[in-house]
């Protein structure tokens, strides 16, 4: 991010989101109705199976755009691999996943590029589109807003502890299914709800991505910690510290713009920073209109959708 900051801007009047916005896609106008939106994600492994792994990096890929409202069209792929150690039948499944799953978006791959590289990598490019009138950006919630997340985390600790081969079938099959659902009927109920503020959460954490919203709108936001929904045998796996590197960074990113209550220990806060990949959307919506939002999402199966706090003023986050 501080990178991003030194890069020269682009003085265009159809670059409607750019590096700079913090959001999660790009997004320009073609003309005065129309915006295309893009985005790119790449991961390593988080699925033993490759077609499992391909079908969840795309999900992760995809999700960006249905966080900004948008519907996605075609997708390129990204892929790098050591070449004298994967089979190609591994590549071919990756690939295999990830088509099905852009397939099952409406969208289509158009191509991609290989890389050779020392571990394996894969993910999309995508490109969206959306009216502009109908943009849901990360930047406009609204003091007095509810704060609704679309799916349960945990996925960092999952995923970590399977790499140490610490963790139950069960509960890693539960992750998996939870990271193979795409965002795009919740992404369509949002809209159709009028949702004031979208963001997906992944890689930064539910903090992280909460602190990115709230910078973004300018006002303050309050977490409810018991009430984030969770994954299966995730506080266990929290409670042995299962966290990788990246979730240990997100913690110290958000520690100095996080209040913490004295009921909420150092498993939970850490678990709040915990990396997720191809995680739910972090809604605000006026209060009026959150219980119809919930009910909505429960009557098309996602269930674990919960209103996990409110918008407040003044800035940074507090978290209960």
């Amino acid at each position: 991010m501080q990178v991003l900051h030194q890069l020269p801007k682009f003085d265009d009047p159809n670059l409607l989101y750019g590096c700079e916005a913090m959001s999660d896609a790009g997004v320009y106008a073609l003309d005065q109705r129309w915006a295309i939106v893009q985005t790119v994600d790449v991961l390593t492994p988080i699925a033993d199976d490759p077609y499992t792994f391909g079908a969840i990096a795309a999900a992760n890929s995809l999700s960006d755009i249905y966080a900004m409202g948008a519907k996605p069209l075609t997708a390129l792929n990204i892929l790098s691999f050591p070449p004298d150690e994967i089979p190609p039948v591994v590549l071919r499944e990756i690939i295999r996943g990830g088509c099905d799953k852009v397939k099952e978006a409406g969208a289509v791959i158009l191509g991609g590029h290989t890389i050779r590289d020392s571990e394996i990598k894969y993910g999309l490019a995508v490109t969206g589109i959306v009216k502009k009138n109908e943009i849901i950006s990360n930047d406009n919630a609204r003091i007095g807003d509810v704060l609704i997340l679309t799916k349960p985390i945990g996925t960092g600790v999952i995923a970590t502890a399977l790499k140490n081969k610490a963790v139950a079938k069960k509960i890693v099959e539960t992750a998996n299914k939870s990271m193979l659902n795409l965002n795009k009927t919740a992404s369509i109920l949002m809209k159709r709800f009028k949702a004031n503020t979208s963001t997906d959460v992944t890689g930064f954490g539910l903090l992280g991505h909460t602190l990115n919203l709230a910078k973004a709108s300018r006002v303050g936001l309050e977490i409810y910690a018991s009430e984030v929904p969770i994954l299966p045998g995730a506080l266990a796996l929290a409670q042995k510290n299962f966290f990788s590197a990246g979730s240990i960074a997100n913690f110290e990113f958000a520690k100095p713009y996080v209040r913490f209550a004295s009921t909420v220990n150092k498993t939970w806060q850490m678990l709040l920073c915990d990396a997720q990949t191809s995680g739910g959307l972090l809604i605000a919506i006026h209060k009026n209109r959150a219980d119809k939002l919930l009910n909505a999402f429960y009557r098309e199966g996602i269930r674990n959708a919960k209103i996990i706090g409110r918008v407040i003023k003044g800035r940074g986050l507090q978290v209960k």
